[in-house]
C-alpha cells in the first residue's frame, strides 16, 4: 500500500505543477493580447481589419522623379514616365513574398483602371531583381499591368514595406497622397481621401504672391524647376522687326 500512496502523491504533485504552468501560460497570453490591443492590433470581432488604412500627405509642392527606371520581370530595361497624360498614376509597391500583397497582385489587372469612377494609370513596382524573384513576379503579375523591378524607386519614395501606394498627379509629378492599405476596399478609401484632399487644397489655398501663382501654373503645365524651357539662351527668341 505504501507504494500506491507514493504513486498517488507523485501524480498529485505532477497535476499541481501542470496547473501552475497552465495558469502562467494563460496569464502570459492575456498580457500579450492586452499589449496587442494597446498597439491597435486588437483581435476582437468589433475590430474591422479591412478598414485599416494609413495615409500620409506630403507637402503640395513635393514632386518626384519624372520616371521609374528598372527592369521588367522578363529582364528588359524599362523607363516609365510619371505624371504624363491626363490620368493620375497609382503606384503600387508590392512584394513577391508578401501574403498581404496577394489580393492586389490578383486585382490589379490592367495599366488603366477605374477607382471611384475616375480612371487611374496603374504601375506595380517591386524591389530590384537582386531582392525579389523575377520568375515569381512574372507568375503573380497580370498580363495587362505594367511591372517595374526597381529598388531605387522604393528608396525615392521611402517605402516602409509592402503593400504601399502612392498617387502621382498628372502633369505636375506631385505626390497627392501615399500610404498603406490592406484590402481593395481600403485602397478605394485611400484614393478617395487623396483625391478629396487634393480638391480641398485647391479650394482653400490662396496664392501668397504673383510668383506663387506663376509657379503653380507652370506645374500644372508640366514645367518643373530645372526644365530647360525655363532657361532661354540669348538669341533663342527673335524679336519682331529685327
Amino acid at each position: 500500500m505504501t507504494g500506491v500512496y507514493a504513486v498517488v502523491i507523485a501524480l498529485a504533485v505532477v497535476v499541481a505543477l501542470l496547473g501552475i504552468l497552465v495558469v502562467g501560460l494563460l496569464r502570459s497570453h492575456a498580457d500579450i493580447l492586452r499589449r496587442l490591443e494597446s498597439l491597435g492590433a486588437g483581435l476582437g470581432t468589433g475590430h474591422d481589419q479591412s478598414s485599416q488604412i494609413t495615409l500620409t500627405r506630403r507637402d503640395t509642392a513635393t514632386v518626384v522623379e519624372r520616371s521609374v527606371t528598372g527592369l521588367t520581370p522578363d529582364g528588359e530595361p524599362i523607363v516609365v514616365s510619371l505624371g504624363s497624360g491626363t490620368d493620375p498614376t497609382l503606384i503600387a509597391f508590392l512584394s513577391t513574398t508578401c501574403s498581404t500583397c496577394t489580393p492586389f497582385w490578383e486585382g490589379l489587372e490592367s495599366s488603366m483602371m477605374y477607382f471611384g469612377g475616375h480612371r487611374h494609370r496603374v504601375l506595380v513596382v517591386t524591389l530590384g531583381e537582386s531582392e525579389e524573384s523575377p520568375t515569381r513576379a512574372q507568375s503573380l503579375a497580370k498580363p495587362g499591368v505594367d511591372v517595374v523591378m526597381s529598388s531605387s524607386a522604393w528608396s525615392d519614395f521611402e517605402v516602409p514595406g509592402a503593400p504601399y501606394f502612392a498617387l502621382v498627379e498628372a502633369g505636375t509629378h506631385r505626390v497627392v497622397g501615399e500610404g498603406s492599405a490592406m484590402t481593395f476596399e481600403s485602397l478605394e478609401e485611400f484614393l478617395s481621401d487623396a483625391t478629396n484632399d487634393q480638391k480641398w487644397d485647391l479650394q482653400t489655398s490662396g496664392y501668397r504672391s504673383e510668383e506663387d501663382r506663376i509657379d503653380a501654373d507652370l506645374r500644372r503645365a508640366g514645367i518643373l524647376p530645372g526644365d530647360p524651357r525655363l532657361y532661354q539662351e540669348k538669341g533663342d527668341i527673335s524679336e519682331e522687326g529685327s
